[in-house]
């Protein structure tokens, strides 16, 4: 073990565990050791442990629900932190929630839910956690995160300090915010805006929605939809067009149910099968469509960088 990782462990007045298994932590299932990984429950220990990781000069991430991202097969040489603080703070009187960044988006809306509050209930059965929602401008049937946001918290690593934004300085776009290639920005809680609504009428529509993704998307670990769907045309159909439903590249495969889902199919694929497969669409759909796919899912290289 270096130098700096002993340094890190022996300071770090908190837990951090060593050479963790990253797959623990992304939805695809996959990914090598992280040397280091430190369980974040709170603003102060994700501040505490990044400042000491700059002191040290050592390479970190910090991940949350890991619904769209995957690791390398080499892991991550330096420090993973992740970030699971889930504190909700509701106003019902004003209908504004302040949410922790680590909150998974299911347990947000079922807690709304409970207080006859919604206006984000397209949120439920996407998995991961309201951070990444924000970073990547999560949503659905017409719907975007952006639009229920009030201000957002953010660290900003390079200076140490918290900030505070409003939605219209992220410049949200489909599926992106500025966010998404600022990794110095990290998302600590967000304020939202909700709606009075009925607890009963709220659960049978995310059922409903529920059972509907049931039958239209693979049940085997994935990252959800790997491309952004272009104007005019969704990105399965291009892919179907390409004729890759069901292909294969080691245990990575297009799925057949719903061919932007790439699925670790009997929990047998590398990340570098997933990047493999993932360019092959890419090269197929632009020779058969002359339309380039634009990857949703972002994969963590084992020195940080992100691809």
């Amino acid at each position: 073990m270096s130098l700096k990782y002993q340094q890190f462990i022996k300071q770090f007045p908190h837990s951090v565990k060593t050479e963790v298994p990253l797959s623990r932590y992304c939805t695809f299932k996959v990914g090598g050791m992280a040397n280091l990984l430190v369980e974040a429950k709170s603003d102060k220990v994700l501040i505490s442990a990044i400042a000491l990781a700059d002191k040290l000069n050592l390479s970190y991430l910090v991940i949350g629900g890991g619904s769209n991202i995957f690791f390398d097969d080499n892991g991550f040489r330096g420090l993973i932190v992740h970030y699971a603080a889930d504190n909700i703070i509701l106003d019902e009187s004003k209908k504004i929630v302040q949410v922790d960044a680590g909150c998974k988006l299911d347990k947000l809306v079922d807690k709304l839910a409970a207080a006859d509050l919604g206006g984000i209930d397209f949120l439920a059965n996407i998995p991961g956690s309201l951070g990444g929602a924000i970073v990547g401008n999560a949503g659905c049937y017409g719907h975007e995160i952006k639009n229920c946001l009030i201000s957002i918290e953010l660290l900003d690593c390079k200076l140490g300090k918290i900030i505070k934004a409003k939605p219209a300085q992220l410049k949200f776009d489909y599926r992106h915010s500025k966010l998404k290639n600022n990794s110095n920005l990290i998302v600590l809680r967000a304020s939202l805006k909700l709606s009075k609504a009925n607890q009963a009428k709220i659960l049978k529509a995310i059922k409903a929605d529920k059972l509907l993704r049931k039958s239209k998307h693979p049940l085997n670990k994935s990252a959800g939809s790997f491309f952004k769907n272009p104007i005019n045309m969704p990105a399965w159909k291009l892919i179907d067009k390409a004729g890759l439903s069901g292909k294969t590249i080691g245990g990575a495969r297009v799925s057949t149910k719903h061919s932007n889902h790439i699925i670790n199919y009997n929990f047998q694929a590398l990340s570098c099968d997933i990047n493999k497969l993932a360019n092959l669409i890419i090269k197929k759909v632009k020779k058969h469509t002359g339309i380039t796919l634009i990857k949703e899912v972002r994969f963590i290289r084992a020195d940080g960088k992100i691809n």
